[in-house]
Order: C-alpha cells, then structure tokens, then sequence
C-alpha cells in the first residue's frame, strides 16, 4: 500500500475508510508457486511442538498445529528459525517474528454436532499436500459412532485492487453422516468491521468487541463457522494492513529489552507475579519499593529466588528453582529491583591481581597433574587410575593464560588440580570459573560448575554455603586447540569483586603428586601404531572407499535407504529437512568419478528427518514428532503428499526430543525418541512420560506402542540378520559410558531422567557392550550387520564423534546376548550418523556435525561414501569369547611361529560402571588381571587367557601388548577388545 493512499484515508473520514475494506471488493488471488511458494516448513514454533508452518507469500505467513488441525497464527514478519538444525544453538528453536493479524487461544477447533449435541470428535492430522492449488491440510474427525470424516483445508492470499491482503480458507467435509454438521471454532482478529469476514457457510459470533488501534477501530473476537454439508465452504479474514496482535515483548528489539525481563518473561514467574497488581504474589514494583538495590540485596534476594519458601509477603510459599542458574537470578532480580527508579549498584569485577607475585607457604597451594591425550579432545575426558602424568607439581594458585607446557604440549592436554579449601566462617560463595576451553568445579565430591565442551574464555558461576571448615575440591581442566587459559575466582558475601582464590586458604595431600612420566610423541615410540591404544587412521584394507557425492552436494545425513530400482534415498538434518534420490552411483564408482552422480531433491520442509525407510517401493521418514508416508501422485518423481502415518506420542518444544529411526520388520516401523535436555547435557525436568522409548508404529493403520524404555539419546536403531533389534544409546545422566543394546519388548535399559520414582525398582537390562568413553565410543549411531568375509555374523554400528565405524562380535550366554567391541574403520571424511548396506553388496555412510560433540573433530559436518568389500585378508581380533574360567581370543589369521604364548604380551583388566545422576561415570572396581596361563590352539588362530578372577557385570578389557604378526607375515590391526562379560557361561571350563 502507497504511503500516500493512507493520508488520503486518514484525511477523508470513517466512510470511506469503511469502503476501502469492504471485503466485497472483486479480490484477485495469489498464485501457486509463484517465486517458489507456497513454502511449508514442518518445526517448533513458538514453543508449540508439532507445528505447521507456510509461507504464502514473503509477507503472508500461517502457522497450523500439526497435531489437532488448528490454525494458529497468521503474520507478516517470518520465522526466526533458530536451533542446532538451523544456527547449531543448542537450545532455542524457531519462533515468529513481529506482530500477527489472527492467533488462536486454543488450538482444539473442531466440533462435530448431532442430536446428541455438540462434543469435541477425536481428531487425527493427515498432513499436507502440493500442487497447482497450493497447499492443502488434511484432517480425520472420528464421530461418536467411530466414522470417520475426512476435511481438506487450503489457505491462500487473497487480494483486492486496493491492495488489501486476506486469507482465504477453503474447506472440503466429505463422509459425514446424515444428521451431522461440522463446526469450527474460529478466531477473528485485525479487521475493521463484519463485511471484512466473508464466508458461504453459517458463522454465528460467540464473542465479539471493538477496540481502537491508530485511528482505526478493529473488530474481534471469537466465532461458530458451520461447515457446508455439500461442496466447498470459503471463509476470508480481510486485514487491516497493520497487524494488531502485539507480542508482549518484541523480539525483534532484544537490545532494548534488560536481559532480567527477557529471562522473566521466558519462566514461570509471571504465572504467580504481576509487574504492578498483586497476584498470588507481590507485585514487582513492591518488591522494589521494599527493597534497597544492592549488590547485597541482589545475591539475598537470588538465592530466596533459587531455594524458596515464604515469607514477609505472606503465607503462600514461593516455588523453588533449582535449576536456576545464580547468575540468571542475579539478572532477574536486578530489573525487579530497578523498577522504583533506583540506580543499579556497581556490578563486582574480578580484583586486578599479578598471580605472578603470589608463592605457596609450605604445604600450600593446589597440585596440577598434566596429561596428554593421543587425540583431539573436545570434553575432559576423566582420568584413569594407571594414568601417568607428563607433569605434577604444586603451584599457587589456579590461574594461567596462554600455554601451560612447551609447545608440544599445548594442545589437547588435560588436567586435574587438586586441593583442600580451609573456610573460616559459614556464609554464601559464589565460586566462577574462567576457561578457555573445558573445566569443571567439583567441591566435597559434588559437581558445582560443569563448564565443559569447547569454548572460548567464557566465565560459569555457581553460588553455595559453606560452613567453617575443610572442602576438597578439584577443578578438571582440558585444552584442545587454540587459546588457553583457566582461572578459579570466588566472591565470598560481602565481598564487592571477585579474585583469584587465593593459596592462602587452599593446602593440599602430598600423596598427590605423582612422579611424571616425560611426554614422547607416538611418532618417536617405539612399536607405536595406530589401532594400539590410539584411535586408528585409515580404511579397513579389506575395504575400498569411494565418495558417492558430487562436490556440490554436502548432506548432513539423517536417514538412507534403497529404492527397488537402486537409486539412493536421503534425508538430510539441515534447515531445509530435505528427502534427495541419488542415482548413477555404479558409473561414479566404477569411473572413479562422483560429478557422475546424480541429486534430486524430492521432498523438503520436514523437521529433523533422522530415519527413512523404503517399504514396498514407497518412501517412509521418521520426523521429529511423525512417521510421515511420502507420496508421489502424478509419477514426476516430485512427492505431492506428506501424509501422517501417527503422530501419537508426547513431545515437547525441547531441542534435544529426536525421534530416529527407522526400522521396518512384519508389518511395524520402528523408531527411539530421545529425551529432553538443558543446554550442556544435562537432563531436564520435568520429563514427557513418553520420552526414553522405542516405538513401533503399524503400518497398516498407524496405531503404535511402547516396547522399552529408559534410554536417553539413542540415535540409531538397527536390525541384525536374525530380525534382532538392536539401540546404541549416548553416555549421559544414568549413563556412564554410551552403550548397544538388545532390545527386548518390555524391558528398561537404566535411564531414570523420565521416571525417577517409578523406575526405582526396575531391573535394568544390561547392555550388549559397553563403549567406554573417548576409548572406543562416544556418540555412537546406527547399528548394522556386517556378512562379509570372516565377519559373517557380526555387527558394526557408527560414531559421530569419535568417529568411524567400530565392528561388534556377539555370543548368546545363558540365553542372553553380550559381547566384545573392536575398532574397525577411521579414514573417513565425516562422523557416522547413517549405515546402509546397498544392493551391490556395499556399505553406504552417511556423515554429520555439528558444534560441540557432535561432530568428529578436524571431519566434515557432512558426508557421503561407499565402502566396498574387497576380499583382502587382514589381522585383527576376530572374535573375543567368555569361558568358565578365561577368554578366549580368535584371530582372523594364524599366528606366526612362536608368538602370542607369553602371558607379559597382554594386558587385562576389568571394571564396572555405575550409573548415577551425574552426567557420565568412571570405571568402578578397576583392577588388573593376572593371566594364570596362556594356550595357543594348534592351528594357531585361536589363544585361551586363563583369568581367575573374573567378575560378572563387569568390562573385560583385552590388549595385545606385542606388535603381533601372523604367519602371512601381516602385522596386527588393531590390539584392543572390550568384553561385556555380563554373565560368566557355566561348563565352558578349557583345560
């Protein structure tokens, strides 16, 4: 509309600003697809879980709930789409932008009418459609005898020759019984008068005001739209131009907004609190008024915030926040105590101090032991009890910037400082600490900052009571590339700054420092290899590699499968949520070549695809919060509908509640959803009942269920050659190291984070292998049979950011599965998210990323290859099995003459995890094996490690400490196995 249109309205009066809406006005219509819309983008939004939303035009955005076929929301502005999928935020997800013209206040719309009356039908979302009409949503009303009405909707803009948009909904009610009508609650907002809502079906008002807006009066309210019982019904909103539904806090002006507001806004203070009325609680501006702002009254009134209870304001007690960072409240309790116009108290600093000057009395002071890690570290990876430290030492103060160590040490090092902090008197600290990358606080035994991951020098505070006395603490500090720096402050109360605690206050345990073994690059160790000890560098020699993606198409791959005639589907995890079909793979390979290959998109718009599977020749994916069925209509090979196959579970807006999958066997997919977490990790809580499950959806009607429980994030879901299911869970809360999993229907697998006290007395069923953490595991993915070669049998499973593939032999013990875990395959161009054997007998790999560890570090965040059996013998481990009284190891070639018969040429250790609360674990019960006898079978493939010893529930940890060679002279590839000796076999004794 031309600015100089509107002053001739507001200059020539109410009448003619009346007919300038008059919706009677002859409209014209958008066109399909014009410039590429429709645009349907299937996400949270606006903390709604299962949300569908479309871009009509640039300006003219819908939003539907995907869930009971709701319209939401209409607006102008866009979509702020934030999260790991889109800007790789951890945390937020997309949200609208800007004001809107109509947002419902429920999303329950429809009604079903008989002479029973009116009663809420159950409904069922069928998803949506393209085509020269735009986009169309379909909806199944189940009335109260069990037929089902089937309702098409499409939107579209709508315009008249003045300019004015509206939105046009057509709807389209087939099968409904004689008797019957289908009404529609709907939602009027920002138009002018009644000749701006137009429909040929009945609306009758249910509520309905005026209220002026600029110099316009805006009409709105609540309305009945009964649905024609013949033919389609039209029902048009004609706006005024401005959208009148303003968002309480605009988004799009952050900066003006104090961030003690914004953190307000976004909690639930504002369910019991009122910025000027009394509630259930006391108006902010009391609060305010009662209270001086200082930075005394600030860490007085954060901590009430954080921990609780009643009182001057009444007797309804406040509701705690432990999860409330000190920090956050800090900053919500500034701007409450700002409201009475009182200037803000000079925040505390950190006091300027030369850490240089500062030395140790005697027996005072911290203890650092430094260690080197082999590879790229991107989290501290804890500390085992036979680590050798490169470095022990007492030093002042924890405090440093730049390199701790000559230059071959500073990167990818990690550390423990250790020490006792004496307190004279009992009162509130808030300890912070400074680090560049990875550290973590742990006072008294308990976990106070978890400031882990890869970051710049960002500072993490925490606030406890101490009373007088003695508190061991260790801060566990890591460095993987670039800057470093590490600094441990506190701000006793009282206090104004903060400052480096000081070695005054801190003593440590002489016995704590350990005699330092000097660090000697692998390249200069003699019989150093990758595979032993070190994570390996290169593909399999049975294998060959090839890169099936032309250089211009970069997947993050969610999901892969076959079509009948051999073309490649993929999904990818990226903004787009895209399905592509890859063809000329052979020729690409055979050429050498990938440009060969090629891309078609087919499908976009969907949320976080992380499963697909091909059925009978039809594409099924597995979104964030649907199994959806992809259909192609006309044979363009374009798919036309996204139908919902069920969508039945519990979601919330969490980033972290994938769903993957995706599996199919008799009938039934099957998927896992993962659980919701707090940026960082942790879990959150509360938890959706239905998160932490494996699902099984029938095909056939999309009626699903439960069959296990307590996971966590188990991306990957696969299927042996004996229709066995199997999960690879993540290490997190309850689990302290990642782990494969049989899945068993009706079994729970240890995760507490969704049912706390329900779970208290479950069995847990323990895992097919453990994965010790940053040893052999840390994100693993998709499991897969592996039926080639010597290898027929077993199972292989991919790694996000330890990267490569790691191959899993497996044996039934007491009618259980367990097993042993090997390294198998690095040398590949990305972390592993998606296995898929083709049908030319290849491995296909699928590659992603993204910041944090969720990605292999120094790959690609994306990636697509083949890897072919070539037939090459290679020696390696086969198979590690349990005996009655030892392990026995298989190799995939005979020993050469004389070697593998001294017991001092293996190394075997066992251990134990114990899942708890905190993020992750250490190996309990730790202990060396002593190895009673060695025997080499007479052929010479086969040793038996006699082990008194041996406890069950526990890892059985196995290194040939001997560069071993074969008889076909091959060196070893890889000398590690770890064994999940879960039960012992009885009468398996070998003399």
């Amino acid at each position: 509309m031309k600015k100089t249109t509107l002053l001739l309205l507001s200059a020539a009066g109410i009448s003619l600003t009346l007919l300038f809406f008059n919706s009677c006005l002859k409209p014209t219509h958008s066109a399909a697809h014009a410039d590429g819309f429709p645009k349907v983008y299937r996400s949270v939004l606006d903390l709604k879980a299962r949300m569908a939303t479309v871009a009509l035009e640039d300006s003219f955005w819908v939003a539907y709930d995907a869930k009971d076929g709701g319209l939401y929301k209409v607006w102008q502005d866009g979509v702020l789409f934030d999260g790991p999928v889109f800007t790789t935020a951890h945390g937020p997800q997309p949200t609208s932008k800007g004001a809107s013209w109509v947002e419902s206040a429920d999303l329950d719309p429809w009604r079903l009418v008989s002479k029973s009356g009116e009663y809420n039908p159950e409904v069922q979302y069928r998803g949506h459609s393209i085509d020269g009409h735009g986009v169309s949503f379909q909806y199944e009303l189940k009335d109260e005898h069990g037929q089902v009405i089937t309702i098409t909707e499409t939107p579209e803009v709508v315009t008249n020759k003045y300019g004015v948009k509206g939105l046009k909904r057509t709807f389209h009610a087939d099968h409904v019984p004689t008797g019957t009508e289908v009404v529609l609650n709907t939602w009027i907002n920002s138009v002018r008068n009644d000749r701006d809502v137009e429909t040929n079906g009945k609306l009758t008002w249910t509520d309905r005001k005026t209220r002026l807006f600029d110099w316009a009066y805006i009409l709105e309210g609540s309305a009945k739209l009964t649905l024609n019982s013949g033919g389609n019904t039209d029902y048009t909103l004609w706006f005024y131009p401005k959208p009148t539904m303003v968002k309480e806090v605009e988004k799009t002006d952050e900066a003006a907004i104090h961030p003690g507001l914004a953190l307000l806004e976004r909690s639930d203070c504002k369910t019991c609190h009122n910025e000027t009325v009394k509630t259930i609680g006391p108006a902010y501006v009391k609060v305010a008024e009662k209270y001086p702002f200082s930075n005394e009254m600030v860490e007085q009134l954060s901590q009430k915030v954080i921990k609780g209870g009643a009182g001057v304001w009444g007797d309804q007690a406040m509701t705690a926040h432990p999860d409330l960072m000190i920090a956050d409240a800090r900053k919500m309790v500034s701007w409450i105590l700002s409201l009475d116009g009182e200037d803000a108290p000079e925040e505390p600093g950190t006091e300027e101090v030369d850490v240089t000057s500062l030395k140790a009395a005697p027996g005072h002071g911290p203890i650092i032991n430094l260690y080197k890690a082999e590879s790229s570290l991107d989290a501290f990876p804890g500390i085992d009890e036979d680590q050798v430290p490169v470095y022990s030492s007492v030093v002042p103060v924890v405090h440093f910037e730049g390199k701790i160590l000559p230059d071959e040490l500073k990167n990818n090092i990690f550390a423990r400082f250790s020490g006792t902090l004496h307190v004279r008197e009992e009162k509130n600290y808030v300890f912070r600490l400074i680090s560049d990358d990875g550290s973590i606080l742990t006072m008294d035994g308990n976990v106070l900052i978890d400031h882990d991951g890869p970051h710049g020098a960002e500072a993490k505070d925490a606030e406890i009571i101490l009373k007088a006395g003695d508190h061991p603490f260790t801060v566990d500090y890591y460095q993987g590339g670039g800057d470093a720096s590490l600094s441990f402050q506190w701000l006793p109360y009282g206090e104004s700054a903060f400052s480096v605690v000081p070695p005054d206050v801190i003593t440590h345990d002489s016995a704590d420092l350990q005699t330092a073994r000097p660090y000697v690059p692998v390249s200069e160790r003699e019989n150093s290899f990758p595979g032993d000890s070190l994570p390996l560098k290169d593909v399999h020699p049975a294998f060959d590699l090839a890169t099936i993606r032309p250089s211009s198409f970069e997947p993050k791959v969610g999901g892969m499968d076959f079509l009948p005639d051999g073309k490649l589907v993929v999904s990818t995890w990226d903004p787009e949520g895209s399905i592509y079909v890859l063809d000329h793979i052979a020729e690409s390979v055979a050429q050498g070549n990938p440009e060969l290959v090629t891309v078609k998109r087919i499908a976009k718009g969907l949320a976080e695809p992380l499963g697909v599977k091909v059925v009978e020749g039809e594409i099924y994916v597995l979104q964030k919060q649907e199994l959806t069925h992809l259909i192609d209509h006309n044979g363009d090979g374009m798919i036309d509908e996204y139908r919902t196959v069920c969508n039945g579970w519990r979601v919330s807006a969490n980033f972290h509640e994938f769903a993957f999958g995706l599996v199919y066997k008799d009938g039934y997919f099957y998927g896992t959803l993962a659980t919701a977490i707090n940026p960082g990790g942790a879990s959150t809580k509360p938890q959706i009942p239905d998160r932490g499950k494996v699902v099984r959806i029938s095909k056939a009607d999309g009626s699903f269920s439960f069959i296990a429980s307590g996971l966590r994030t188990p991306n990957g879901i696969g299927i042996d050659g004996k229709g066995e299911i199997f999960v690879a869970d993540n290490q997190g809360d309850w689990l302290p190291s990642s782990k494969i999993l049989h899945i068993v229907e009706g079994e729970w697998y240890g995760s507490r984070s969704v049912d706390f006290e329900g779970t208290a007395n479950l069995k847990e069923k323990p895992p097919v292998v453990w994965l010790p953490q940053d040893e052999i595991g840390n994100s693993p993915s998709q499991p897969a049979t592996l039926d080639v070669g010597p290898y027929q049998g077993q199972m292989i499973h991919g790694e996000v950011t330890h990267g490569g593939i790691k191959r899993v032999f497996t044996e039934v013990v007491n009618g259980q599965i367990q097993g042993c875990v090997f390294r198998f395959t690095q040398g590949l161009e990305s972390g592993v998210n998606r296995l898929v054997w083709g049908p030319d007998g290849a491995l296909y790999i699928g590659g992603v990323g993204n910041p944090g560890n969720w990605s292999h570090m120094g790959k690609n965040w994306y990636g697509l290859q083949r890897m072919a059996y070539n037939g090459n013998s290679v020696f390696e481990m086969l198979a590690v099995r349990a005996k009655s009284n030892g392990m026995e190891i298989e190799f995939t070639e005979p020993l050469k003459t004389n070697e593998g018969n001294n017991a001092a040429e293996y190394l075997i250790q066992q251990w134990k995890y114990v899942p708890t609360e905190n993020y992750g674990g250490p190996k309990v019960d730790k202990e060396n094996l002593a190895i009673r006898s060695v025997r080499v079978s007479p052929d010479r493939k086969r040793v038996f490690l006699e082990l008194p010893g041996m406890k069950e529930g526990h890892v059985v940890y196995v290194r040939l400490k001997k560069n071993f060679v074969s008889a076909e002279e091959h060196r070893i590839w890889s000398t590690e196995a770890w064994y999940n000796l879960n039960q012992i076999p009885a009468g398996q004794l070998i003399q």
